[in-house]
């Protein structure tokens, strides 16, 4: 099964999204394999480029964050003393999931929206898998949190979020679990790069199965479901809060409606929403918040309709994102 588009046959990809436990640790040496000769620190030496790292030659400093299937810890290499970024599944198993990601990391390689895979490295057992990251610096939700407690606002960034979206579509992958928490802000350039592909998938064969962070009539759509999701981060940033903070995939629902109006095809349901309610996005984005121009592409992104929602490719050529400074 290939897991994106690009790179269908690629070694990182196949046996480890369908195969038994016993090969998960052969298909994350490969992975290590094809990441070594990238760094630049060369811990191991060629003769032991095949063999997977131990989780023990790094000392975890704090956790940071906590993923769709694992938890992320900021970790120090006891050899070279580089920090970097460690994920490790809740329970201490969920090798295949991790190596999936692996996978997808792997062919983003040399992508600069997208965090980098520096190696797999193994723990107590043969399923006991970790990814080791480079380390970028704190989430954009934790900036967005620590901003609106100082009432600093932010500036209409024009280019970085689509940009780097546009680059994972180029690579035939759909992030589906785009959000604040899993942009990484730089500590020292600022710079913003996409991290946790842990329910990405390939753009050809999204599947139906698997827990979202967005309603399912928004995720099941392939790229477009990204794209609604940049909207929600696009209003977040100016707002300062979430545009939907329902957990309840109901309630959320409700909420979208409530905000856009009713589309043509939920106008007979009953959820006590007035079919005639106006559409209420300027009223919740001002135009002291969000310019013309810039509400221009947020309408785009929040379009019911995931074939009348402006994709990755199109956005750029908006007026909004003439050339300027991120």
């Amino acid at each position: 099964m290939a897991v994106v588009q690009k790179r269908p046959s690629s070694r990182a990809e196949g046996g480890c999204l369908a195969a038994p436990r016993r090969r998960c640790a052969a298909a994350a040496m490969l992975i290590a394999g094809e990441e070594a000769p990238a760094r630049t620190d060369r811990r191991r030496s060629n003769d032991d480029a095949s063999r997977i790292g131990s989780v023990e030659s790094y000392e975890r400093l704090r956790k940071i964050g906590e993923g769709a299937f694992g938890a992320v810890s900021k970790a120090r290499h006891l050899g070279t003393g580089e920090i970097v970024a460690i994920k490790s599944s809740r329970d201490g198993g969920g090798a295949v999931q991790l190596l999936r990601e692996a996978a997808l990391l792997a062919a983003c390689r040399g992508n600069p929206a997208v965090v980098r895979l520096l190696e797999v490295v193994r723990g107590s057992g043969m399923d006991d898998l970790h990814l080791v990251l480079e380390y970028v610096g704190p989430s954009l939700h934790d900036v967005i949190g620590a901003r609106r407690r100082r009432g600093i606002p932010f500036t209409e960034r024009r280019r970085a979020l689509v940009a780097g979206v546009g680059s994972i579509h180029a690579h035939g992958i759909v992030h589906r679990d785009l959000k604040p928490g899993n942009v990484l802000v730089g500590e020292h350039d600022r710079r913003l790069k996409i991290c946790d592909l842990g329910l990405a998938t390939s753009a050809a064969a999204p599947p139906a199965d698997e827990q979202q962070s967005r309603p399912r009539c928004f995720c099941d759509c392939g790229a477009p479901v990204d794209m609604w999701a940049l909207g929600c981060i696009m209003a977040e940033l100016v707002m300062g809060q979430s545009l939907f903070p329902e957990e309840d995939l109901c309630q959320q629902l409700i909420s979208i409606i409530d905000l856009l109006g009713i589309p043509d095809d939920v106008s007979l349901m009953p959820l006590g929403i007035d079919s005639g309610a106006p559409d209420k996005l300027r009223e919740k984005v001002p135009e002291e918040r969000r310019s013309p121009a810039g509400f221009n592409v947020l309408r785009g992104l929040l379009q019911y309709d995931p074939n009348d929602r402006l994709t990755a490719a199109a956005a750029p050529r908006m007026p909004w994102f003439a050339p300027m400074d991120d």
